[in-house]
């Protein structure tokens, strides 16, 4: 009998470390709850500071660079400033060299990166991508003395060709000119500076961004005809900040159906934008 009783009060007691382990244990739900109290939205962080910080590269207008005064400006510039206004927030451009804009972003010094950022599958391992905002494609530039007259005149030839640093020139250049000298420069005045000074015989770029370099030198330089590659550029984000790239593909909707976007696409590119060609991205 009283191994019997002896028994049952170990049964009991371990009936009791169960209860007693699953009440003090919380539940997934509770888990989950704890998680998403503690992890705090980017917008959330936004709001709460007052101020979104947004990282640029200001040496290619029409897109980003410096006015006369030394004031930011440029097309890129004029949309983060309307991000910030629709947010409700301040605006804080953070300039930097080209190749530091991802690292930037990666190690929370910038919100986001509000430029003419190529959305290439390999940038997008390290990013998340907004939508496209423009369509554009990469050209050669040379001096006007040049025999080559087209960009596939590029392909193949022993060449030393100028780049922007971390840029999707440089990752054009590599797969594309095999046989070219790659030199990297740290701006885009850089590329045209070296071009015209003759350490590089060609030189890389955005289309728009050629064509201003170009009208600084009109009678030393010339654009070739042809892509070299077509592109499309987005804005970036850190890849757990979808709410952040949710709300900027949002704006960037809005604006465009209110006819805002074509007002600053032609006061900085100087022609016209039609959603037509937006299908297209």
């Amino acid at each position: 009998m009283n191994k019997i009783r002896v028994i049952l009060m170990a049964c009991l007691v371990m009936i009791l470390m169960v209860i007693s382990a699953a009440c003090s244990s919380p539940s997934n739900e509770q888990v989950t709850s704890s998680k998403a109290v503690d992890e705090k939205r980017i917008l959330d962080e936004i709001q709460s500071r007052g101020k979104i910080i947004i990282g640029i590269n200001a040496s290619a207008p029409p897109f980003t660079f410096r006015d006369t005064d030394g004031e930011l400006t440029g097309m890129t510039v004029e949309l983060g400033r309307l991000i910030g206004e629709r947010m409700g927030v301040e605006v804080e451009f953070v300039d930097m060299d080209w190749a530091g804009l991802i690292p930037s972003l990666l190690s929370e010094r910038i919100d986001l990166i509000g430029d003419r950022m190529s959305n290439t599958l390999e940038r997008a391992k390290s990013v998340a991508f907004t939508d496209s905002y423009l369509k554009t494609g990469t050209v050669a530039y040379v001096r006007d003395t040049s025999s080559l007259s087209s960009a596939d005149d590029v392909r193949g030839k022993d060449l030393k060709v100028g780049v922007l640093l971390g840029s999707i020139q440089e990752e054009v250049a590599t797969e594309q000119l095999p046989t070219a000298e790659i030199i990297p420069l740290q701006t885009n005045p850089d590329i045209k500076s070296a071009l015209l000074s003759n350490r590089v015989e060609v030189a890389l770029d955005d289309e728009i961004i050629a064509y201003e370099q170009v009208q600084q030198a009109p009678d030393k330089l010339k654009i070739l005809s042809g892509f070299l590659v077509v592109d499309t550029y987005s804005f970036a984000v850190r890849h757990e900040d979808d709410d952040l790239r949710l709300w900027v593909n949002l704006f960037f909707e809005k604006i465009k159906r209110e006819g805002e976007f074509a007002k600053i696409y032609k006061k900085w590119l100087g022609k016209e934008w039609s959603p037509e060609a937006q299908k297209q991205l």
